[in-house]
């Protein structure tokens, strides 16, 4: 049907550009609607189409972003957990604001539990609210102290607001220099970090969180162990 409309089409703009003075633009214009008005079809295939090519190439371009954070190792600068030498990456989007990131945390730890051949990196990415971005600051703080995921443990079970005074509360009873934490908060390293997380996040068009990656594919939502293990298991 669209094949026949294209042809159409073409017909059309052809006889109006030749010495046929039988037929207008105007004339055109009203086959058009009146063959659109009898085929409506004609617009959900050519939609559909559209999508399709879309998705399409949404999907490549995914593809293509995540071969250059793997192939040039980028995760090697973030924040991670388990066998650092393994290939098998689980990565995970966290906002400490984030209710969902939070009923998440069991289940990371039962995955470090039962499986010696991951390691999973987190990007910072708060997208919340104000208190998101300094609590992601303090934590990549702690990273510089090698106590990113003991930190990221206790932001995560809190129940209470975010504020700097918690924040600074958190480095002192896990013994960091508090002086220095303070410092890298505010740091530009890791005001770029965060920088760079959004932009990585918005270029695969993570709009929330938690949002996992593993391999290749995108994993928007609080996914539970069965699922993880499951797709894990796939690239094992």
């Amino acid at each position: 049907m669209l094949i026949r409309f294209v042809i159409l089409i073409f017909f059309l703009i052809f006889s109006v550009h030749s010495d046929d003075k039988n037929i207008n633009e105007q004339q055109i214009k009203n086959i058009i609607e009146k063959y659109i008005l009898e085929n409506p079809e004609i617009i959900i295939e050519s939609l559909e189409k559209f999508t399709a090519n879309q998705k399409e190439k949404e999907k490549k371009s995914f593809v293509n972003i995540l071969n250059n954070f793997y192939d040039t190792k980028v995760y090697e600068s973030l924040p991670r957990i388990g066998n650092i030498d393994s290939k098998l990456i689980i990565v995970e989007f966290v906002d400490y604001n984030c209710g969902y990131c939070k009923k998440t945390l069991p289940t990371i730890a039962k995955l470090m539990k039962n499986f010696d051949n991951i390691q999973i990196v987190f990007i910072d990415y708060p997208i919340l609210s104000e208190s998101s971005e300094i609590a992601a600051r303090a934590s990549l703080a702690a990273n510089e102290q090698n106590a990113y995921f003991e930190y990221h443990t206790i932001l995560l079970n809190n129940k209470k607001s975010i504020n700097e005074n918690f924040l600074y509360k958190i480095a002192k009873e896990l013994s960091l220099d508090i002086e220095k934490f303070k410092k890298d908060m505010s740091s530009e390293k890791i005001k770029n970090t965060i920088i760079k997380n959004v932009k990585f996040a918005n270029s695969l068009k993570i709009r929330g969180t938690p949002t996992f990656i593993i391999g290749k594919q995108i994993l928007p939502g609080a996914y539970d162990y069965e699922k993880l293990k499951k797709i894990i298991l796939e690239y094992s």
